[in-house]
């Protein structure tokens, strides 16, 4: 199109040479003029998208992060129960450490007794096998006879025979006591606390304890219901980190041990 344009421009040029006067020049003018308005207008070309294929799913909205946000705000919340149940003073560095478990319903253990030397275990934190760890659990006994619940930690993947600490306490009929202890194959291995006794313990029926455990290398710290119970060390550390489990024990008749409000805060 432009070079029909540009050839009725050349011829009208090249006849105004040949005649005199300017209205030659004016009428080709006129002429070009005409010829670009009465050219249609160029149509702008439409981006046409490629039809997806059939059955093709339609992408969804981004999720919003709610369980990284949770984890945030459940942190938060044990963070501010180590800066009561162990101290800033403590020298234990937990704010190095994150939040690698929480509870978030009741576990009962029923038991009918006698039961084996190890008691019934309950995994918990199957993800996980920490060495140096601060753990929360609130513990509530109901038992005819003599009853032990606790925690077997830094276990052996073995948890009935695997070599393991374990932390219990005792409801008896008279002054209640705990222990820090080493069993493999079942068994009682060796004691890191011996028999100690608490009168910080509850020992009615249906009685709610709280206990928080420390293990920093070769150092245990036994905190119960808010109260500092004692510092035991193992120098042997017959074993270094594992996994942990719930422990329960009957002596006879039928008893049951409830844990909850429980959480697992891993330091480096």
């Amino acid at each position: 199109m432009y070079k029909r344009i540009a050839f009725i421009t050349l011829f009208a040029i090249f006849a105004s040479g040949c005649q005199s006067g300017p209205s030659s020049l004016d009428e080709a003018a006129t002429m070009v003029a005409e010829t670009v308005a009465a050219r249609p207008p160029i149509a702008t070309p439409t981006a046409v998208s490629a039809p997806l294929p059939e059955n093709t799913p339609k992408p969804l909205p981004t999720a919003e992060p709610i369980i990284a946000l949770t984890t945030t705000v459940e942190a938060v919340g044990v963070l501010s129960e180590l800066d009561v149940q162990v101290g800033s003073n403590s020298g234990f560095p937990y704010d190095e450490g994150h939040l690698a478990w929480k509870q978030t319903e009741p576990i009962t253990i029923n038991m009918s007794g006698p039961q084996i030397d190890a008691g019934i275990l309950q995994a918990i934190a199957e993800d996980f096998n920490p060495a140096n760890f601060v753990f929360k659990s609130k513990v509530t006994w109901n038992a005819s006879g003599i009853l032990i619940c606790g925690l077997t930690f830094r276990s052996e993947p073995d948890l009935d025979q695997g070599k393991q600490y374990q932390f219990y306490f005792y409801r008896l009929s008279g002054l209640p006591a705990y222990y820090i202890d080493v069993y493999e194959f079942g068994r009682h291995k060796n004691t890191i606390s011996g028999e100690r006794y608490s009168d910080g313990i509850d020992s009615k029926n249906n009685a709610a304890n709280e206990f928080v455990l420390i293990a920093r290398d070769d150092q245990f710290t036994v905190s119960i219901n808010g109260k500092q119970q004692g510092q035991f060390y193992d120098s042997s550390r017959q074993r270094e980190d594992g996994f942990l489990a719930f422990l329960a024990w009957q002596d006879s008749g039928t008893g049951s041990c409830t844990f909850e409000d429980s959480w697992l805060w891993v330091m480096p």
